[in-house]
C-alpha cells in the first residue's frame, strides 16, 4: 500500500538521564503559541515589532485561514500557491512542479506577500497533489539559502494531513500553520450522519479534535525536552528512514538519512496511486 511521506520520518529524542518533561503536570511551562510576521529589529524596543498576528495554537480553522488569506495590509498580504503536478510525469513532473514552486514562493515574499499559503485544494482533474511535508520542507529550504525566510510565514491547507504525527512533522520542517481541512470536513460529515455521540456539536467535536492535536504536540515536544512550539519548528528533530539521499539532501537538508531509500519517482507514484 502506499505510504504518505510522514510514515517516512521517525522523530529523535532526548537522550539524557533525567526525566523527560511532564506535558501533564508542567503545562504551565509549554506553548502552541505561534506568531505570523516579521518584526523590524528584534534588538530594537519599537513598537513595529508588535505588528504579528498571534496564533494560541498552529491549527487553522477554515474559518481562521480565510480570515488571514482576506487580510491586505502591509506585512501581512498572503498568497495562495497550488501543490500539484501532472499525474502521469511520474518524478519529472514533480521535480519540475517543485522547482516551480520554490520559484513562485520566492517571487511572491519579494512582492511583499509575506503570507505563503501551500494549498492542495480543488485540484484539477489530472493533477496529483505534491506530499504536503515535500512542498513545505522544498520551500522553507529554498527561502532559507535567498536569505527571505525570516520575512515570510508558510500555512499549509492540505486534506492529507490529519495525525498528530503529521502535525509534527510539518511543524518541524517549517511549517507556520496547518489548515487540515479534510479532517474537519469528515468529523462534520460525521456529526451530521450521526457517527458520533448526539450531544456534540459540528463545532464540540472540531474544537475536541483541535485540543487533542494540540495535546498530543505536547506530548511529542516533551520528548526532545522542548517546551515552546516557536522552538521546535524548523527544528528537525527527526531522521528518516527509506529516503533516498538526493531527495535529503536537495529537499530536506539537515535531517539525516542513513539507509538511503526511495527518490523522487517512487514518491510521484506513491502520491498519484492514492490520488486515483
Amino acid at each position: 500500500k502506499p505510504q504518505l511521506l510522514y510514515s517516512y520520518f521517525k522523530q529523535l529524542f532526548a537522550q539524557v538521564t533525567n526525566p523527560p518533561i511532564d506535558p501533564i503536570r508542567e503545562e504551565l511551562v509549554m506553548s502552541l503559541m505561534t506568531f505570523m510576521g516579521n518584526p523590524s529589529n528584534i534588538l530594537k524596543d519599537d513598537p513595529a515589532n508588535a505588528k504579528l498576528i498571534k496564533l494560541p495554537h498552529p491549527i487553522v480553522s477554515n474559518e481562521d485561514l480565510e480570515r488571514i488569506r482576506r487580510l491586505n495590509k502591509a506585512g501581512f498580504r498572503s498568497v495562495t500557491i497550488t501543490m500539484d503536478f501532472d499525474a502521469h510525469g511520474g518524478g519529472a513532473a514533480l521535480e519540475s512542479a517543485i522547482d516551480k514552486l520554490q520559484t513562485t514562493a520566492l517571487d511572491s515574499v519579494k512582492n511583499g506577500d509575506h503570507i505563503i499559503i501551500l494549498s492542495d485544494r480543488e485540484l484539477p482533474d489530472n493533477s496529483t497533489p505534491i506530499p504536503a511535508l515535500l512542498a513545505v520542507s522544498a520551500v522553507h529550504q529554498h527561502l532559507i539559502k535567498e536569505g527571505v525566510r525570516s520575512k515570510s510565514s508558510i500555512l499549509v491547507e492540505t486534506g492529507e494531513a490529519r495525525e498528530v504525527h503529521h502535525m509534527a512533522v510539518l511543524l518541524g520542517h517549517g511549517a507556520t500553520a496547518v489548515n487540515p481541512y479534510l479532517a474537519f470536513e469528515t468529523i462534520a460529515e460525521m456529526v451530521g450522519k450521526g457517527v458520533l455521540d448526539k450531544k456534540i456539536t459540528g463545532t464540540k467535536a472540531i474544537e475536541n479534535y483541535i485540543g487533542s492535536l494540540c495535546e498530543g504536540l505536547r506530548k511529542i515536544m516533551s520528548k526532545m525536552g522542548i517546551s515552546t512550539l516557536r522552538s521546535y519548528r524548523s527544528a528537525q528533530v527527526f531522521e528518516a528512514i527509506g529516503i533516498g539521499e538526493q531527495v535529503m539532501s536537495r529537499y530536506f537538508s539537515g535531517t539525516a538519512s542513513r539507509i538511503g531509500g526511495i527518490g523522487l519517482d517512487e514518491i510521484a507514484e506513491e502520491s498519484t496511486v492514492r490520488r486515483f
